[in-house]
């Protein structure tokens, strides 16, 4: 069934704001969480649309920052995301190519 279908292209663009940081607008309906299986090797993401579009403009916000000093941003602080209490952090960390 799905490869009838054809390919289509999506664009996710964020703000950054003056100090290099993204502008992440309130998505009241968002919802977000996680699970984790395996032992904790497996993490699994559950959430609606507004929820996993805030997690990807969150993520690529972290990408393309400039900053190097540690930012991270706490998604479950800033927004109602999830009803379990569950913190979702996101931190861009370079490693030094072996």
């Amino acid at each position: 069934m799905w490869g009838a279908l054809a390919m289509q292209t999506k664009t996710l663009t964020i703000q950054l704001n003056d100090e290099l940081l993204p502008i992440l607008p309130v998505e009241p309906e968002a919802h977000l969480s996680f699970t984790t299986h395996a032992d904790g090797n497996e993490l699994e993401l559950t959430g609606n649309r507004a929820g996993l579009l805030l997690l990807a403009k969150a993520a690529l916000g972290m990408a393309e920052t400039l900053r190097g000093d540690g930012f991270h941003i706490h998604l479950d602080d800033l927004y109602s995301i999830n009803a379990e209490g569950k913190s979702i952090l996101i931190r861009k960390e370079e490693r030094p190519k072996p």
